[in-house]
């Protein structure tokens, strides 16, 4: 049970009130702190709890996977319940069977169940309206995640209404506190190594531990903070029982973690999943599974992919006057200079003709006011290093080209509108 689980269920009871919680033996640790503040509002049984009733309902939340369940299923007898799933996983695939399945693909679970209750006006208590907006914040980044949608904005906005404290939530997410969390943290920082991956930047790590220690799974999410790589792969080997763990984070919609992992039988998110391999040799492992990201992961976009093929431009021995008039007629504020051949020699801004205008010299010729010192790159070149390059230098425009001619440009409308569509659909998906 991790915080959207129990923001799900915290609204379940409301929602349901003549149904029983049932506790999963297993609490990921960013829940624990949470969980022993509030486990009175919960009042959960056991799954042992019910070995001796007979059960005519069933609500699952946050998952549509039966090995997620079977700790439960295990203890039903003599019942043949009808079953609802609630979840917010559009990658999985419900495998619970004779289950309903539920839930949208919003950015958490707990928005799923807090829309139902805003529909049906239920009122929370403070407390409750806490733990929920922990939930939805944790799934989401804070709101900030690429999963997020208005749902989750609006169920936020509502619980904040419904007296959720900010102050308690924060203080339920910031979990890097134990004083082995910290050596991890600072072991993980001086090990991780940056490699480009089929254009991606992405974190990796292998660590090796003498037993599992709870709380990894928030150090991998505290780098990924600190460090803001496209995606980080934290391999850990425990070595008193031969077991491999990896998690993953990732904020780049081409990198589909779910999918990644789910080659070893994983699961999670598109952009945090993990997955435990008993009995491996963890320096093979290691070397094993960077072969498979390098095969399997899908190019990053590029410069090729979102620039403006139909570029308008002006001939270095064109008059100022014509380049200024031309450039009104396209609405643009800058535009590439080429000489007579077609290769790009300079770049013209408004800021270049307002110095000709001052100097009363229109009829000059554009080679005589453009900059010389042209950024431009190629087609291949990856959306954050176009990024980079627009920082560094303070450009708007950057030239693309292919055999020293022009073919295109990125502007700063393309990357921001490349930013924009990184959250819908993606031509690219993980092999």
């Amino acid at each position: 049970m991790d915080l959207d689980c129990l923001g799900s269920l915290i609204l379940v009871k409301k929602l349901f009130p003549g149904y029983k919680l049932i506790r999963s033996r297993l609490i990921h640790p960013t829940a624990q702190g949470l969980y022993t503040m509030y486990e009175k509002y919960f009042d959960f049984l056991n799954p042992q709890d019910i070995k001796t009733e007979r059960i005519d309902h069933i609500i699952i939340v946050d998952t549509s996977s039966a090995d997620r369940v079977k700790e439960f299923f295990n203890c039903l007898h003599n019942s043949d319940p009808e079953i609802t799933v609630y979840d917010h996983h559009p990658g999985e695939t419900c495998n619970i069977l004779g289950a309903d399945l539920a839930g949208h693909p919003w950015g958490a679970n707990t928005t799923c169940m807090a829309k139902l209750a805003m529909e049906r006006g239920l009122a929370l208590e403070s407390e409750e309206a806490t733990i929920a907006l922990t939930g939805i914040y944790a799934d989401t980044g804070r709101l900030i995640y690429e999963n997020v949608g208005r749902e989750d904005m609006e169920a936020s906005a509502w619980l904040l209404d419904q007296g959720a404290s900010l102050r308690l939530v924060k203080s339920f997410l910031d979990t890097v506190k134990e004083d082995y969390q910290m050596q991890v943290l600072n072991q993980l920082l001086l090990l991780i190594r940056t490699k480009v991956m089929q254009g991606h930047e992405v974190l990796l790590s292998y660590l090796e531990l003498e037993e599992n220690i709870p709380g990894l799974a928030l150090v991998v999410e505290k780098i990924m903070d600190i460090e803001n790589p496209d995606a980080y792969f934290a391999v850990f080997f425990v070595r008193r029982n031969n077991t491999v763990m990896v998690i993953a984070r990732s904020q780049e919609r081409r990198i589909n973690l779910h999918k990644l992992l789910g080659f070893y039988g994983g699961g999670g998110h598109q952009h945090a999943s993990s997955v435990t391999l008993r009995n491996q040799e963890g320096p093979l492992f290691y070397e094993q599974f960077l072969e498979y990201l390098e095969a399997s992961l899908v190019p990053a976009t590029c410069a090729g992919d979102i620039m403006t093929r139909k570029v308008f431009s002006v001939n270095e021995n064109s008059p100022i006057l014509d380049a200024s008039k031309y450039m009104e007629a396209v609405n643009h504020t800058g535009l590439p200079v080429l000489d007579g051949g077609g290769r790009l020699m300079g770049f013209i801004s408004l800021r270049d003709i307002m110095k000709a205008r001052r100097a009363s010299c229109m009829q000059a010729p554009v080679k005589a006011y453009m900059s010389r010192n042209i950024i431009s790159s190629h087609p291949g070149i990856t959306m954050r290093e176009v990024e980079r390059l627009f920082y560094k230098h303070h450009i708007g425009h950057l030239p693309i080209l292919e055999d020293s001619r022009l073919v295109g440009i990125v502007t700063r409308w393309d990357f921001l509108e490349y930013k924009k569509r990184r959250k819908g659909p993606d031509a690219g998906e993980n092999r």
